[in-house]
C-alpha cells in the first residue's frame, strides 16, 4: 500500500469556483483511503491494542499487552505498569492525567514537576481482600468521576476517594455513555444508569434483549444507535429498540462488530473481529471496507478511535493502523496485486479504462461502488502488455499499445494495425489521424467501418511520442533527446516536410524539450522555462503567460488543460494546478501546489486525467491515485506542535522535561549546572503521523531572535552553550505554509563556581584589596621614591651647591685673577703713565734747568734772555697740564674700585693734595717720584706725609701705605 497522505488546506477560492458546478452528488469512490501501519518496529506496537485515546495536544495513547503506548506523531514511548500487565483500556482525564485499566490494577499516569509521566495506582485505596478483581475492560471519565469496569464491578474514583458501585456476584458486559449519562449492561442484559451517586436500573428501556452491546453511538439528538457483538445494529427511538437495517446486515453479523465509532461527517466506523474495518454512510451503505487485502495488518479490529482531525485509529490484534478516512486521495490498482505502473486512463461511455504496463483494465463508471466492486476490474481482451495511450476520436476509443493500435469495444480490444510501438494518435483533418510510433509517423483514415491504418510516412525516423497540432495546421513533435520538429503532412503524397529546431533557434538546449496541447495552442517546455513559437521570426521565445508561475530554473515535465480551462502541471519537484478564474473584468490565475502528489507521477510518462470537479486520476509507478478536489479543503483543526522531550547529555542521558504538563500549564524554567550545556530537544506535530510534509524552525533566543531554516528534522542538539538565560522557541508549518503556535521552553545555565555572584563578590573584594594593595604599595613606593628623590635632590643640590660654590670660587678666583690682571694691567698702565709723567717732568725740569743756566749765560743778550724766559714759563705751564688731577683720579678710581671716593667717605676733611698723595702712595710710588709728580721737593713730600698721617688719625707706629691698601 501507499504510505499515508495527510491532507490540509486547498484554497477557499478553489471551492468557490468548483462547488457551484458540481453535477455529481458523490465522487466515483474507486479506491480506499490510505492506511499507515505501525508494527513492532515501534516499541512493540504490534501486540494486541485494546483501547485508544487522544489528549488535548493530539497525542495518541494506546493500551496494549506491553503497557501504555504514547505516539506524538513521530516518536513512540512505552510506559509499562508496575506489575507489567496488559493495559486493556485507556482514557485521558484532566490535569494531564492518563487513566489506565489493567489486570488487578488501575490508576493513572500523571506528569511530575519535570514533565515525565509517573504511574499512580488506585488499588492501594482498596482493602487487600478486594484487590484481586481481574481485568479492567473499560474506563469512562465523566463530571461525576472516573469509572472503571471489570467483569463484576464498577469502581468510581471521585474527590481522591474510591468506591464500589455494583453489588458482587453480577457479571458486567459493557459500560458506555447513554444520552450524556453513564450506562452499564450486566450479564442479564439489564441496563443501569448512574444518577445521584448510584447506578440505578433503567426503566425505559429496562433491558436490551438483542445481545451484548459493543458500542453506543449518538446518531441524532434523540436517536441512539447500539452496535452488538453478533446481532447487528439497533436504533433506540426514545421508546424502543428497532433494527437499523442495512443491505449488509448478514455481513456485519457474521464478522462480529467488536467496536464502533462515529465519524465527524456522520458516517459510522465499525471494527469487526473477522473482516477489518467497515465504514457506513448516512444511507446505511458500506462506504469503505478495509481488511488485510486492502492494507490492514490483520482483520481483527479490537479498538476504534476517531481523532480530532476526523481520521481513524485502529487497534488490531497485532498492530496499529491509521486510516485517513477524509483523504481526497485513494489508491487504485486495476491489475490487483500486480500493482503495475499506470500510464493512461479514459472515461468512455459508462466505463472507465486504465492503461498499465500489464494491459488495459475496465470497470463501470458510476457514483457509488459496493466494496467488492471497487476492487473488481476486468481486463480488456487482447490488451496484454504495455499500454501507452487512450484517445477518444470521433466517437471511437483508440489505444496506443506496444503491439500496435487498437480500437476498444467494451471489454475487447480490436487491433487496427500490427505496427509496433504506437505512442498516441491525434486527428489532423476530418478524415485522417496521425499516429506517432517508435520509428516515425503513420496515417490512419476514417471510413464507414471506422478508423483503419493506411501507411507509414517517409521523412522522419525519430520516435514520435509527443505530438500536437497548432492553429495553422502544423504538426509538432518533441523528442526529449533530439530537439523539436515542425512537420507538414502531405496526405496525397504521403510525405513529410520536416523542419528541425534546437538551441540555435532559442531553446535553452537540444535536450529535455517537451510540448503540450493547451486548447488550440502548442506550448513548449525546455530544461528551463516555457516557450512559444514565433512564426514571424521562425524561432522560440519565452511565453509570458507562464513567467509568473514557473521560474526560469523550473523544468516543466507535464501540462494538461481540463474542461474548465485549468492547467494541471508537473515539474521536477512539484505537482499542482493553475486555477483559472474568469472574473467579470479579467482572468485571474492562481497557482495551487498539491504537495501530496509530488514525485508520485510516473517518471517521464506523467499523466493526469481530470474527469470532473470530484474525480481526477493520476498515473503513478504503482497503479493510479484517485483525487477528489472538492474535499481537498481547509481543515479547521490547527497545526498542533508538542515538545515531547528535553534532555541533556553530559556523562549520561538525563531527562529535563518529559513532554507532559497539567492543563493550561507551560514547562517550568529549568536551572542547569555549568557543565550541563549540551541539550537535546525532541518535538513533533501531532496532526500528521510520519511528519512527511511538516517542517520545523527553531530559535535560541538570548540577545537576538534568529530563526533557523525550515527543515523536517524532529530533534536538535544545542551544544556548548555559554552560561546565561535562554528561551528555546519552536514552531512548525505544514505543506501549505500554515504555521503552528510557538512553543517556548525557558532554561538557565548557571555560571561555574568561579563565575557566580558569590565568586564575583569575592573577586570584587579581592580586586578591591588588590587595588588598595597596589595603591598602598604605590603610595609606599611613591613615598620611598619621594624620599629617595628628596635625598637625591638634596645630594644633587648639595653637589650642585658645592659645584656652584666651587664654580663661584673658581669664577671669583678667575674674576679676581682677571681683576688682578686688569688691576695689574691698569697699575702697569698707571705706573707706565706715571713713569712717563715722571720722566717727562724730569726731562722738562732738566730742560728748564738748562734754560735757566742758558739765561744766566745770555743775560748779555736781552732779547735772547727774554726768549729763554718765555720758554721757561711755557715749560712750567706744560708741567701743570700733565699733572691734571681730574684725568688721573678718574682712571685711578676705575682701577682701585673708587678708592678716592671711599677714602673720602671715611675722611671727609682731606685736602686735594692729600687725595693726590694717597693715590700716589696707593700706587706704591717713591717719595722722589711723588715729588716729581707734585712738582715739590722731597722735603715737602715728607711734610705732606706727616700731615696726611695726622688727618687720617694714624699714630706713629701705623704703616701709612698698609692703611691705604685697605680701601
Amino acid at each position: 500500500m501507499y504510505k499515508i497522505f495527510i491532507f490540509k488546506i486547498f484554497s477557499l477560492c478553489f471551492l468557490v469556483f468548483y462547488l457551484p458546478k458540481i453535477t455529481i452528488s458523490q465522487s466515483a469512490n474507486l479506491g480506499d483511503p490510505p492506511v499507515q501501519n505501525f508494527t513492532k518496529k515501534a516499541y512493540n506496537a504490534g501486540t494486541q491494542v485494546w483501547d485508544i485515546a487522544e489528549d488535548r495536544n493530539g497525542v495518541m495513547w494506546f493500551g496494549n499487552n506491553e503497557g501504555l503506548l504514547e505516539f506524538d506523531g513521530t516518536h513512540w514511548r512505552l510506559y509499562p505498569l508496575s506489575n507489567h500487565t496488559i493495559v486493556r483500556c485507556v482514557q485521558v482525564g484532566e490535569e494531564g492525567k492518563v487513566f489506565v485499566g489493567a489486570q488487578d490494577d488501575f490508576g493513572y499516569f500523571a506528569p511530575t514537576s519535570n514533565g515525565t509521566l509517573t504511574y499512580h495506582s488506585l488499588t492501594t485505596l482498596l482493602p487487600i481482600s478486594e484487590q484481586y478483581f481481574g481485568d479492567v475492560w473499560e474506563i469512562k471519565v465523566c463530571n461525576e468521576g472516573v469509572f472503571f469496569r471489570t467483569n463484576h464491578q464498577v469502581f468510581r474514583y471521585h474527590n481522591q476517594q474510591l468506591s464500589v458501585l455494583f453489588p458482587p456476584g453480577k457479571s458486567l458486559h459493557f459500560m458506555g455513555e447513554w444520552m450524556g449519562k453513564l450506562m452499564v449492561q450486566d450479564g442479564e442484559r439489564q441496563l443501569f444508569i448512574f444518577e445521584n451517586d448510584q447506578l440505578h436500573p433503567l426503566t425505559q428501556p429496562a433491558d436490551f434483549r438483542f445481545g451484548t452491546i459493543s458500542g453506543i453511538l449518538q446518531f441524532a439528538p434523540d436517536t441512539v444507535l447500539v452496535t452488538t457483538i453478533n446481532n447487528g445494529i439497533w436504533l433506540f427511538n426514545g421508546t424502543q429498540f428497532v433494527p437499523w437495517k442495512t443491505q449488509d446486515d448478514q455481513f456485519l453479523k457474521t464478522n462480529i462488530i467488536f467496536c464502533s465509532s462515529m465519524l465527524s461527517d456522520g458516517k459510522i466506523a465499525l471494527g469487526t473481529s473477522l473482516n477489518g474495518l467497515v465504514v457506513l454512510d448516512r444511507q446505511r451503505r458500506i462506504y469503505h471496507h478495509l481488511n488485510k487485502k486492502s492494507g490492514l495488518q490483520n482483520n481483527t479490529v479490537l479498538s476504534l478511535f476517531t481523532a480530532s482531525t476526523g481520521n481513524l485509529w485502529l487497534g488490531l490484534d497485532n498492530g496499529i493502523d491509521f486510516v485517513d478516512i477524509n483523504a481526497p486521495f485513494s489508491a487504485i490498482f486495476p491489475d490487483g496485486e500486480l500493482q503495475g505502473t499506470g500510464y493512461t486512463a479514459q472515461v468512455f461511455g459508462n466505463k472507465i479504462y486504465f492503461g498499465t504496463n500489464t494491459g488495459l483494465y475496465v470497470t463501470d463508471w458510476k457514483t457509488y461502488y459496493q466494496p467488492s466492486e471497487r476492487h473488481h476490474f476486468s481486463k480488456v481482451k487482447n490488451s496484454e502488455g504495455q499500454v501507452w495511450s487512450l484517445q477518444e476520436i470521433d466517437g471511437s476509443l483508440l489505444m496506443g499499445h506496444h503491439e500496435g493500435t487498437f480500437k476498444i469495444n467494451g471489454l475487447v480490444a480490436e487491433q487496427l494495425t500490427n505496427l509496433q510501438g504506437i505512442w498516441k494518435l491525434i486527428k489532423i483533418s476530418p478524415d485522417y489521424a496521425l499516429a506517432g510510433h517508435y520509428n516515425g509517423l503513420a496515417i490512419f483514415k476514417k471510413t464507414d467501418a471506422g478508423w483503419v491504418f493506411e501507411s507509414t510516412l517517409n521523412g522522419l525516423t525519430e520516435s514520435s511520442r509527443l505530438l500536437a497540432k497548432d492553429v495553422q495546421g502544423n504538426i509538432w513533435m518533441a523528442h526529449p533527446y533530439r530537439g523539436i520538429f515542425k512537420i507538414q503532412v502531405d496526405i496525397k503524397t504521403k510525405t513529410l516536410n520536416v523542419a528541425f529546431f534546437n538551441n540555435i533557434q532559442g531553446l535553452p538546449s537540444s535536450l529535455g524539450n517537451h510540448l503540450f496541447q493547451l486548447a488550440e495552442n502548442v506550448v513548449f517546455t525546455g530544461k528551463t522555462g516555457v516557450f512559444r513559437f514565433d512564426y514571424g521570426e521562425n524561432n522560440f521565445s519565452p511565453d509570458n503567460n507562464f513567467e509568473h508561475f514557473f521560474t526560469t530554473d523550473n523544468h516543466v515535465r507535464y501540462l494538461k488543460q481540463d474542461n474548465n480551462g485549468n492547467i494541471w502541471y508537473a515539474t521536477e519537484h512539484e505537482t499542482g494546478m493553475l486555477l483559472v478564474q474568469n472574473n467579470t473584468l479579467e482572468k485571474k490565475i492562481q497557482r495551487i501546489p498539491i504537495p501530496e502528489l509530488n514525485h508520485r507521477l510516473t517518471n517521464e510518462f506523467q499523466f493526469v486525467l481530470p474527469v470532473d470537479n470530484q474525480n481526477v486520476f493520476v498515473a503513478t509507478e504503482k497503479g493510479f491515485i484517485h483525487f477528489n478536489p472538492s474535499i481537498y479543503h481547509a481543515n479547521d483543526v490547527p497545526l498542533r506542535l508538542v515538545l515531547n522531550e528535553v534532555r541533556l547529555k553530559s556523562g549520561g542521558d538525563s531527562i529535563l522535561y518529559g513532554g507532559h504538563t497539567t492543563a493550561n500549564e507551560s514547562p517550568h524554567k529549568i536551572m542547569l549546572n555549568p557543565h550541563q550545556n549540551t541539550i537535546y530537544f525532541s518535538f513533533s506535530a501531532t496532526n500528521c503521523p510520519g511528519n512527511e510534509l511538516i517542517q520545523y524552525s527553531h530559535c535560541l533566543k538570548d540577545a537576538e531572535e534568529v530563526w533557523s531554516d525550515w527543515n523536517a528534522e524532529t530533534s536538535i542538539f544545542l551544544n556548548n552553550l555559554a552560561p546565561g538565560n535562554y528561551s528555546f522557541l519552536l514552531k512548525a508549518r505544514n505543506q501549505y505554509g500554515k504555521e503552528s503556535n510557538t512553543i517556548i521552553f525557558n532554561f538557565y545555565i548557571q555560571p561555574p563556581w568561579y563565575a557566580n555572584n558569590l565568586a564575583y563578590f569575592c573577586y570584587f573584594l579581592l580586586l578591591t584589596a588588590f587595588i588598595f594593595g597596589i595603591v598602598y604599595r604605590q603610595q609606599i613606593k611613591f613615598k620611598k621614591e619621594k624620599e629617595g628623590m628628596e635625598t637625591l635632590h638634596q645630594f644633587r643640590e648639595e653637589q650642585h651647591q658645592q659645584k656652584f660654590r666651587l664654580s663661584e670660587a673658581v669664577i671669583d678666583r678667575l674674576e679676581n685673577e682677571k681683576l688682578e690682571a686688569e688691576v695689574t694691567h691698569k697699575n702697569q698702565e698707571l705706573a707706565s703713565a706715571t713713569l712717563h709723567i715722571v720722566q717727562k717732568s724730569e726731562m722738562l725740569n732738566t730742560i728748564k734747568n738748562g734754560l735757566e743756566k742758558l739765561r744766566e749765560k745770555s743775560s748779555l743778550y736781552a732779547e735772547l734772555d727774554k726768549e729763554v724766559l718765555l720758554l721757561i714759563k711755557m715749560l712750567e705751564q706744560d708741567t701743570r697740564t700733565d699733572a691734571d688731577w681730574e684725568q688721573f683720579s678718574k682712571h685711578f678710581d676705575q682701577v682701585h674700585s673708587d678708592f678716592l671716593k671711599r677714602i673720602g667717605e671715611h675722611h671727609a676733611h682731606l685736602s686735594p693734595n692729600d687725595y693726590k698723595l694717597c693715590a700716589y702712595l696707593r700706587l706704591n710710588l717713591s717719595s722722589k717720584e711723588i715729588a716729581t709728580l707734585m712738582n715739590i721737593s722731597l722735603r715737602s713730600v715728607e711734610s705732606s706725609r706727616y700731615r696726611l698721617r695726622k688727618r687720617l688719625g694714624l699714630d706713629a707706629t701705623a704703616n701709612l701705605i698698609e692703611y691705604l691698601m685697605r680701601f
